[in-house]
């Protein structure tokens, strides 16, 4: 017994250690993801202010050089040396002074220009700069690096290329105390018949950054400006940028990551419209972690000290009951002794009356527990064979509605089998127990036959009533002698009217006049019907649908005339067909679609509709069926020569 009181003393602190563990990680978790976020939102703020004002320095700054620089090619001074055509040397030297001055004079005038050279086809320079001019108007003297001489040239016409920063000594070949560090240079090409093609080179000494970034100094951050291709053209600090890509695209993104010197930073960044540069604050973190470092050091001290604490009081009661259970060992042996003198002992904190009632506890508990369970046990199957008697009763009720479904729609074929002049033949297979498509024929006078084939949004029994529904209200219309687009309209309004389930309907509606084979039909969001031509091939006949019926209740629709002649057949059917899946999720198709028509294309509507549902039966296999299939054909015979027909009116 006392040895597992001397274990129960170690099983104790496991938890004891693992809580305090626990709650240091939560604490400074809590806390580091708290300091970031509040460090990360006053930065935001700095950024907002800082970018605010330099793009509003920048892009007019650029806007204007660019706009003086185009002037200036306008001047006849620029274009005169530009076409560098002189009888003497006399007039080169006076057009050569005439440019030079003109040019010195802007460049003075505008702060934002550094210098002005214009580069000519064959690679010839010329223009000025602070400490030189530059009138070489042999190509081979041209200073510039020939990869950059090349970047020029191939300037697109109407494009501005920024190229740099560049040395000051590539551009002046050599270098001194004055020679700048850094230029940008801005160029492009421009065409004026007055002397053809001239690149034009803005350069901009990027110490005029420096006094745009000098107020956003805090020695915490670093600026840089990257032109759209991620080339950086400026930063303020010691180090340029080695990895652009991985810089923009970690900005904005409220992480701290490491640089290329494995320093942790945060970076925000914005692109600006004129001209298209991405302007990036990169800010240091290292201060920021020293005080979550800090911070984590402080708690663990403190949850080390907290600890030790509790331990101490924990052995102190530990030892106390130990105490209390020797003196009551020592009297237990005492009275095996025969010694019956009771011993002086403190009240005990664990007894044997304690234990049995907590045993006794357990067991009401166990019993309690076991009941609930019977209980439980009872309830799911009762609850498990209402579902039984439930699920057997809808299944009769969706057999009933089946049956009243299928009796709806017209099922004994040959239909007419006192009409020669054609013949017909439908079929619909539901993807349910009920479906929401469905197919109707019927005779609106002895010389005009009405074919209908339809397709309800939905599944199951909505489906099916409103299909009920739509059906018996496009007969009703039809009968009354209207064209398919006016009983469309008709019946579009009394299916919008309350249909606030948003239900529609797609409807492929026509009238044959079967006396000469001409027709009239409607298509409302339905698929394109086939047709076949006497002695030739299925084709579909694509052309611009309504809108769907019951979907808006002020939709139009259009009739369509057609006419047939005797041997044609047309089919349609509804989008079961075509969206019919394999087990690989592959459509059947319209292509599958006409090739299984055009097996047999002469056979009659009957056999037509076998070969169609035989292909798309090949091609889904297994696969279960996800949609109604619906197909009607009908074939045009005419009427004999010499038949007396004396059709009724159709308006």
């Amino acid at each position: 017994m006392i040895q597992k009181l001397k274990s129960l003393r170690f099983r104790m602190l496991l938890p004891v250690v693992a809580m305090t563990l626990f709650v240091v990680i939560l604490l400074t978790t809590l806390f580091s993801r708290a300091f970031i976020r509040m460090v990360l939102q006053q930065e935001q703020e700095v950024n907002a202010v800082g970018f605010d004002t330099i793009s509003h320095s920048i892009a007019p700054l650029i806007d204007s050089s660019i706009s003086v620089v185009r002037s200036v090619m306008s001047d006849d001074r620029v274009a005169s040396y530009a076409r560098f055509q002189y009888a003497s040397t006399s007039e080169l030297v006076h057009a050569r002074n005439s440019c030079r001055d003109y040019l010195r004079s802007e460049i003075t005038r505008h702060d934002g220009i550094f210098g002005l050279l214009f580069m000519r086809r064959d690679g010839s320079l010329f223009g000025t700069l602070p400490d030189g001019n530059f009138f070489l108007d042999d190509p081979k003297q041209n200073p510039l690096p020939e990869k950059m001489t090349t970047q020029i040239l191939n300037v697109p016409l109407g494009q501005t290329v920024w190229i740099g920063p560049i040395s000051g000594a590539d551009i002046y070949g050599f270098q001194n105390g004055k020679t700048p560090q850094n230029i940008m240079i801005a160029a492009w090409k421009s065409v004026d018949v007055s002397y053809g093609e001239c690149y034009s080179l803005m350069l901009i000494d990027d110490s005029i950054f420096d006094r745009m970034f000098a107020a956003l100094q805090d020695g915490n951050s670093t600026w840089h400006l990257f032109t759209a291709d991620q080339a950086e053209i400026y930063h303020t600090g010691q180090e340029s940028c080695l990895n652009p890509d991985r810089l923009i695209s970690e900005s904005n993104s409220g992480m701290i990551f490491h640089d290329e010197n494995n320093r942790p930073v945060c970076a925000f960044s914005m692109t600006m419209a004129s001209p298209t540069w991405t302007m990036v604050r990169e800010v240091s973190m290292e201060n920021y972690e020293q005080v979550v470092h800090q911070v984590r050091r402080s708690v663990s001290i403190i949850a080390i000290v907290v600890f030790l604490i509790a331990l101490a009081i924990y052995e102190l009661w530990l030892k106390k009951f130990m105490d209390q259970f020797k003196t009551l060992l020592k009297g237990i042996i005492r009275m095996g002794q025969g010694e019956l003198e009771p011993i002086a002992s403190a009240p005990f904190s664990i007894t044997e009356f304690e234990t049995m009632q907590q045993e006794i506890n357990r067991t009401s508990l166990a019993l309690n527990h076991q009941m609930d369970t019977i209980r439980r046990m009872e309830r799911e199957q009762m609850e498990l064979e209402n579902r039984k008697k439930e699920q057997e009763r809808i299944l009769r009720e969706l057999s009933m509605a089946r049956e009243i479904q299928e009796s709806a729609i017209p099922q004994i074929f040959p239909p007419f089998p006192d009409r020669s002049e054609f013949s017909l033949y439908a079929s619909m297979t539901p993807a349910k127990e009920v479906g929401g498509d469905f197919y109707d024929f019927f005779q609106i006078d002895s010389d005009h036959l009405a074919l209908v084939i339809a397709d309800v949004s939905g599944k199951g029994i909505p489906a099916a009533l409103f299909m009920m529904v739509s059906k018996t209200l496009i007969k009703n219309e039809l009968m009354t002698g209207c064209d398919p687009a006016t009983a469309l309209k008709r019946v579009n309004l009394q299916l919008s009217e309350r249909n606030s389930s948003m239900t529609f309907v797609t409807v492929w509606l026509a009238v044959v006049e079967l006396s000469t084979g001409k027709g009239v039909s409607c298509n409302a969001g339905h698929e394109h019907p086939a047709l076949r031509r006497s002695g030739g091939k299925f084709q579909l006949l694509p052309y611009s649908h309504d809108m769907l019926v019951g979907a808006r209740k002020k939709a139009q629709y259009h009739v369509r005339e057609f006419e047939m002649n005797p041997g044609d057949c047309l089919f349609v059917y509804t989008d079961g067909v075509p969206e019919a899946n394999n087990a690989a999720e592959e459509m059947f198709g319209e292509k599958r679609l006409i090739e299984a028509l055009n097996q047999n294309s002469d056979a009659e509507p009957e056999e037509l509709l076998g070969n169609v549902r035989k292909a798309i039966d090949d091609f889904v296999k297994d696969a279960p069926q996800y949609d109604d299939i619906t197909m009607l054909s009908f074939k045009y015979y005419g009427i004999s020569s010499g038949t007396e027909n004396n059709p009724e009116p159709y308006s």
